[in-house]
């Protein structure tokens, strides 16, 4: 019979072998994957697209030890990168094999249509680096399946052709069929162009317009003076736009989500980015040599220059004016070098520009004042100011010139002030204010015969006033806090007319916001962050009831005016039908 024990290790090292034996095997499928081969590629989800859509990009290292690192910048002359990288990893096992893969991913846009191309790119891994296949990309200048024909931007200049300096007005106008949101304006930089903005809608107001017999609504969305710095075929870069966009909900007829109100609750949005067109403006060089005192000053432009007083005495200082006023690039240009007497101290100017907001031309007028201290007597003659401009209309360069301007100096009892960088005021007092520092005689009295001020007696008695009477103070003060929530109450109404009446660009969140302020006021509200809803609740049985609907259907329309395009019909009559409604409700309150 065999011995038991003998048994039992046999079995034992039966075990440990085959242990050893399954892990030494799975080492090895691991030392085999380590060292497997690793492979690169890039892929996108879609290959033909419309210039207004975007398209996913991926780049997939399988069996790498490291996240891939990958120069994306040869992209970015056809396309913008909306979003990305994402990072992602990922491991599968078939048929007992593992297969590892990490991932990027990004979300691109087209700039322009025709056919793009995703270039190879170098990625790095580790210490190696591998390269991606190229992807062509088809992308079309129409809609697209997005159907964005009831969505787009137009860019439109009011000129093609310009010379250097010349201002070129584009307007960005958003047309649309769809409720949409917009998310955020990415506004154009253009290379070759001195841009200045001329508007830029902070609240996006539409309007209704028609287009070949069809409706949209269309807002002005930025408008902006571009003046071309050099000559050629000039592009300017398009405006790109993100919105959310309502999609439809389609639901079976007689359903009992069909009802509008769960349609409200409900809404779908889809995200969409829209891009205006590029446009192309041609600059001519000019059509005559520019002469040498010309400084890059384009438009119609006259100088005056003056003094604040022509008759003065030596080292009394003088103010000389002088004045550009027109229309053009007045941020573009120096005037020529003004020719001062010699005898005369010159004090750099103040230099000061008020522009015509009014006018989509750039129009303004440039004042320099300069401080002039004569040192010396005579009759003084401050020649003409010249400005040399090219004017578009007559493609002719023209000289504007200011009058000569006539100054008498008499003699003075002051002696030579030192150069100073104030104004003229502080150049004049300068005499008085520091050679002397008394004039008077002062009054002597004996010793012991002094008397004591009125204003120290005071002191004492304010002093002793406050000492005796701190409770009185203390307790006025308190009242004072603990009634303060009673005299806001109180005054609610009037407060509420008060913010009314002041003008607002956005008056439909100027609006809600006087309303929820005078609702907290009232009714001693603890949070200012209050809604229809809230209000409602607070009014119920305390206001009679069309009163409490009137006011949440206002409030409702706030909303509606400050998120959407549908409420501007009422912005005239919106103020004066809120003062009514909170005039009402504040008597049934009372």
């Amino acid at each position: 019979m065999p011995d038991r024990n003998l048994v039992n290790w046999q079995k034992i090292g039966d075990s440990l072998k085959k242990i050893v034996i399954r892990r030494s095997i799975q080492f090895i499928w691991l030392i085999g994957v380590l060292w497997s081969q690793v492979s690169v590629t890039a892929s996108v989800d879609v290959d033909r697209i419309s210039k207004n859509e975007t398209l996913g990009f991926k780049i997939v290292a399988v069996n790498a030890d490291a996240t891939p690192n990958v120069n994306i910048s040869p992209i970015l002359q056809h396309f913008k990168i909306v979003s990305g990288p994402a990072q992602q990893t990922n491991i599968q096992w078939v048929n007992g094999a593992m297969t590892s893969s990490r991932s990027l991913s990004w979300t691109l846009l087209p700039k322009k249509d025709g056919k793009l191309n995703i270039p190879s790119l170098a990625v790095t891994i580790g210490k190696q680096t591998y390269r991606t296949n190229p992807i062509g990309i088809q992308v079309q200048k129409g809609a697209g399946r997005s159907q964005m024909a009831h969505l787009f931007i137009e860019a439109k200049p009011d000129k093609e052709q310009a010379f250097p300096g010349e201002q070129v007005t584009v307007t960005y106008r958003l047309f649309t069929r769809v409720n949409l949101s917009i998310e955020n304006i990415e506004y154009p930089k253009s290379v070759g162009f001195w841009n200045e903005d001329l508007r830029v809608s902070q609240t996006v107001r539409f309007r209704d317009t028609q287009i070949q017999g069809v409706g949209y609504k269309v807002a002005t969305l930025y408008k902006a003076a571009m003046f071309p710095t050099q000559t050629g075929r000039l592009t300017i870069a398009p405006m790109t736009v993100t919105c959310n966009v309502d999609k439809p909900r389609r639901n079976r007829s007689g359903g009992v989500f069909d009802d509008p109100f769960f349609n409200s609750m409900f809404r779908e949005t889809q995200r969409q980015f829209i891009v205006s067109d590029s446009l192309i403006v041609e600059v001519a060089s000019y059509p005559k040599t520019p002469p040498a005192d010309f400084t890059g000053a384009v438009g119609q432009f006259e100088i005056e220059s003056w003094v604040d007083t022509p008759n003065v005495k030596v080292n009394e200082a003088i103010t000389y004016k002088v004045r550009v006023k027109g229309t053009g690039n007045p941020n573009q240009f120096n005037l020529s070098e003004i020719s001062f007497p010699q005898n005369m101290e010159v004090f750099p100017p103040t230099i000061s520009f008020k522009r015509d907001e009014f006018r989509d031309d750039l129009t303004g007028e440039q004042q320099m004042d300069y401080i002039l201290i004569p040192r010396s007597a005579g009759n003084f003659r401050l020649n003409p100011v010249t400005l040399t401009y090219f004017n578009p209309e007559i493609e002719d360069f023209v000289t504007a010139r200011s009058t000569p301007v006539q100054i008498t100096v008499k003699p003075g009892d002051k002696s030579i002030i030192a150069s100073t960088q104030f104004n003229r005021e502080d150049v004049t007092m300068i005499g008085d204010d520091i050679r002397y520092i008394r004039k008077d005689t002062p009054k002597w009295r004996q010793k012991g015969q002094q008397s004591i001020p009125i204003w120290v007696w005071g002191t004492y008695v304010m002093a002793a006033a406050l000492f005796i009477f701190p409770g009185i103070f203390t307790k006025m003060s308190d009242n004072r806090l603990s009634t303060a929530d009673i005299r806001k109450s109180r005054g609610a109404l009037k407060q509420a007319l008060k913010e009314l009446s002041k003008p607002k660009e956005d008056i439909f969140s100027h609006t809600a916001l006087v309303i929820y302020r005078y609702f907290q006021s009232k009714l001693f509200l603890s949070s200012d962050n209050l809604d229809p809803l809230a209000i409602e609740l607070s009014l119920k049985g305390r206001v009679p009831s069309d009163l409490m609907t009137e006011i949440v259907k206002v409030t409702q329309l706030c909303d509606a005016g400050r998120f959407g395009p549908h409420a501007s019909e009422s912005e005239d009559t919106l103020q004066s039908q809120v003062e009514n409604i909170l005039t009402k409700i504040d008597e049934a309150l009372a």
